[in-house]
């Protein structure tokens, strides 16, 4: 499991690798402990998007209403909403 941060003076972004399903959870929320800092101070909430397989980023996002955590996934084969483009 490694938590990379990006060099910012406030660690508002981190990027999450997991090698194993069972190192997710806690990588995540060790990644959230951190960036709830920066959050905290910019009055945002937390976005967490799953980039890929075992890769997620964690990060302070204005779109997400303070004190609340969002997820998402993004879309791994280029498929949106389910369907392939054809």
């Amino acid at each position: 499991m490694d938590i990379n941060r990006q060099q910012t003076e406030t660690p508002g972004m981190l990027e999450v690798h997991a090698k194993h399903a069972y190192e997710v959870d806690d990588a995540l929320t060790k990644a959230i402990d951190v960036v709830k800092i920066a959050a905290t101070e910019h009055k945002t909430g937390i976005l967490i998007s799953r980039i890929d397989t075992g890769r997620y980023i964690v990060r302070a996002h204005p779109a997400v209403p303070f004190g609340l955590v969002r997820q998402r996934h993004e879309p791994l084969d280029g498929r949106q909403n389910g369907t392939a483009d054809d």
